[in-house]
C-alpha cells in the first residue's frame, strides 16, 4: 500500500513539471511574439519615416530648382533622386479681378497689395500700367471671433515725380475715434464681418471713402495694417490687379508611392514697414 502511494505521488510530481513547462514554453512563446512583433512595427515605422524624409526632401529639390532657375510662370518640370521624384509647378498670384485672400496677420504687422507691376529682375515697371485711380477697392477683415479690429489702410504713389503715401484708419466699432467702416456683412463674397470700399481719387460714390489723391497720380502700393487686434483679410478689385509674386506648388513622391508636398509663395520685395514713421531731414 505505501509503495502505491509513493508511485502516484511520484507520477503527481512529474504532472506538475510538465504543466510547468507548457506554461513556460506558453508564456515565452508569449514574449517572443510580441518582441517579433514590436520589431517588425518600429523596423516598418522607421521605413515609413525614411521614405516620408525622402519625399519630403524631393520637394524640397523641386522647390529650389524652381527658385534657383527662376522659372517663369506656368510651365512645369521634374527633379529625379534617389529612390523619388518632384514635379513643380509655378503659378501667378493675381493679375486678374479675382478676390486677393491675405492670411491671418498680428496686429501691427502688414500685407502688401501691388498696384503696379514688376520688371523680370522684380524692380517697378514705372513705364507700365497700374491700378485706375478712379478703381475702387473692397477691403475686408475681420476674421477672428470677438474681435474688432481697426484697419489702417496706406496707398503709397508717385505724384508730379514725387513719391507720396496717404493714410487713413477705419474701425467698425468707432470707439478709437476713427473713420467708421461698415460692419454688416458678409461682405467680399464670404463671411468678412467688416469692410472699407476705398477709392484712391475721388469719385460721386458716397460709400467709398476717397484719398483725394491726384487722378494724374501713378499708384504704386497698397498696404493694410491691422489695429487693436489680429485678423485676415481680402481685397475685391473693381479692375484687374497687377501680378503679386508666384506660388511654387512640389510635390515629392518615392518609389513606394510616399507623397509630399510643399508650397511657397515668393512676393515681390517691399521696403520694411518701420519707413513708413522715418523722418528724413536736408540741409542745405
Amino acid at each position: 500500500m505505501k509503495k502505491l502511494m509513493i508511485k502516484a505521488g511520484s507520477q503527481w510530481d512529474r504532472g506538475q513539471v510538465v504543466l510547468i513547462l507548457v506554461l513556460l514554453t506558453v508564456v515565452g512563446l508569449t514574449i517572443g511574439l510580441s518582441l517579433i512583433s514590436r520589431t517588425i512595427t518600429d523596423v516598418r515605422i522607421s521605413s515609413q519615416i525614411e521614405q516620408s524624409s525622402r519625399a519630403f526632401s524631393a520637394a524640397e529639390a523641386g522647390i529650389e530648382t524652381a527658385l534657383s532657375s527662376n522659372i517663369a510662370v506656368g510651365p512645369t518640370g521634374t527633379v529625379n533622386l534617389p529612390g523619388a521624384t518632384a514635379n513643380y509647378a509655378v503659378k501667378t498670384i493675381g493679375g486678374n479681378t479675382d478676390t486677393l485672400l491675405l492670411p491671418l496677420t498680428q496686429e501691427g504687422d502688414t500685407q502688401n497689395v501691388w498696384l503696379i507691376g514688376h520688371n523680370d529682375d522684380d524692380s517697378l515697371n514705372e513705364a507700365g500700367i497700374a491700378y485706375p485711380v478712379d478703381q475702387t477697392l473692397e477691403i475686408c477683415w475681420g476674421s477672428k471671433s470677438g474681435a474688432s479690429p481697426a484697419m489702417l489702410i496706406s496707398i503709397f504713389y508717385k505724384d508730379s515725380g514725387q513719391y507720396k503715401i496717404a493714410k487713413k484708419v477705419f474701425d467698425p466699432g468707432e470707439d478709437h475715434h476713427f473713420l467708421p467702416a461698415d460692419e454688416f456683412g458678409p461682405y467680399c463674397g464670404s463671411d468678412w464681418p467688416y469692410r472699407k470700399r476705398i477709392v484712391a481719387a475721388t469719385d460721386a460714390d458716397s460709400v467709398s471713402e476717397d484719398f483725394d489723391i491726384s487722378p494724374t497720380s501713378q499708384l504704386l502700393l497698397l498696404r493694410l495694417q491691422p489695429i487693436l487686434s489680429a485678423t485676415s483679410m481680402a481685397v475685391k478689385p473693381a479692375a484687374a490687379l497687377p501680378a503679386q509674386g508666384r506660388v511654387i506648388t512640389s510635390i515629392g513622391q518615392t518609389n513606394t508611392n510616399i507623397v509630399r508636398k510643399i508650397q511657397v509663395n515668393q512676393s515681390y520685395p517691399v521696403l520694411p514697414t518701420l519707413l513708413d514713421y522715418s523722418f528724413f531731414s536736408e540741409n542745405n
